[in-house]
């Protein structure tokens, strides 16, 4: 799969059938309609193309309503190519990008970095200055062109209780630890990743040792205990994440820490993806660290019960 880290410094694609989204979270709603580009495409002997936007165009548009993001361009990115994508597209969203008027961004934008044979749209996107470009004046745009570019309205893709996929939804079971029912919506556990930080080593010495995450770029699920699946580098490691404040030893700052099983060195500075399988309890205020370490010994136990 072709990825496009800057859509517009990239050279120019051949015969194309595109879509263009956030594409936030990607979930199966998402991964349905693009099933349907690759599939167009290669009936058509073309590229299938997903153009995203970063950052989300909220935090250009209204900072102090913009969502925390669910997936990264690069999660996307290695998540599209399962599914058979032949190219994925950063498209850097700004000040400027969101002046821009609706059939400049349609010609400037799209057309003069790839062939478009076909478009598939949703009905709500909107688009250029003052959301001005929707469906309606991309149907005219491409049938206006000298060699006409298809445009093929999608409608929502459902679920199979009917319920409506929807990024804003998975997030608002996310933030309250559902992780089981966000994973139903997604396709996929839902994770995060950072770099491995120096912590308090409170948890190396009560005998669970823990590998902190600096920065998260995205939605850290609710406080809680959690089962985990781990990935670091090219091994897929188990463990038990806890996420909050550590209210046994009072402290003010979040944490994301994690305990891997059976697995003996330090990873400081390295890349650790984890991945939410399950939610074990909240976070508790021990009376004594003997309570704790008690309790982490049995959180231990649910963990691996369900990672089998």
């Amino acid at each position: 799969m072709l990825i496009i880290n800057d859509w517009l410094a990239s050279e120019p694609l051949g015969r194309t059938v595109l879509t263009i989204g956030v594409f936030d979270g990607l979930h199966l709603g998402h991964q349905a309609l693009i099933r349907q580009v690759i599939d167009r495409a290669k009936a058509k002997d073309a590229t299938s193309l997903v153009l995203t936007f970063e950052p989300h165009p909220l935090v250009v548009l209204s900072p102090a309503g913009a969502p925390e993001i669910l997936t990264t361009f690069e999660q996307k990115a290695r998540l599209l190519e399962t599914l058979g994508l032949g190219a994925i597209g950063r498209l850097r969203f700004d000040q400027a990008m969101s002046d821009l008027r609706a059939l400049d961004f349609l010609n400037d934008i799209l057309a003069k970095r790839a062939k478009l044979i076909e478009v598939f749209m949703g009905p709500d996107f909107h688009f250029g200055r003052g959301a001005e470009g929707n469906l309606d004046l991309i149907k005219k745009w491409g049938g206006a062109l000298a060699a006409p570019v298809k445009v093929r309205p999608i409608s929502e893709v459902r679920g199979p209780r009917e319920e409506t996929y929807s990024s804003s939804h998975i997030r608002g079971l996310i933030k309250v630890g559902l992780v089981k029912e966000a994973a139903s919506i997604l396709g996929r556990p839902y994770s995060i990743s950072g770099v491995v930080v120096s912590g308090q080593a409170r948890g190396r010495s009560l005998g669970f040792p823990t590998a902190n995450l600096g920065e998260v770029p995205q939605l850290i699920p609710g406080p809680g205990v959690y089962a985990v699946e781990a990935t670091l580098g090219q091994e897929r490691l188990f463990g038990m994440t806890s996420i909050g404040h550590n209210p046994t030893f009072v402290s003010q700052t979040l944490t994301v820490e994690t305990f891997i099983f059976d697995y003996a060195r330090d990873f400081y500075g390295e890349k650790l993806e984890i991945a939410f399988i399950a939610r074990l309890r909240g976070m508790i205020r021990f009376d004594s660290v003997k309570s704790l370490v008690r309790q982490l010994g049995e959180d231990e136990k649910m963990a691996r019960a369900a990672l089998t």
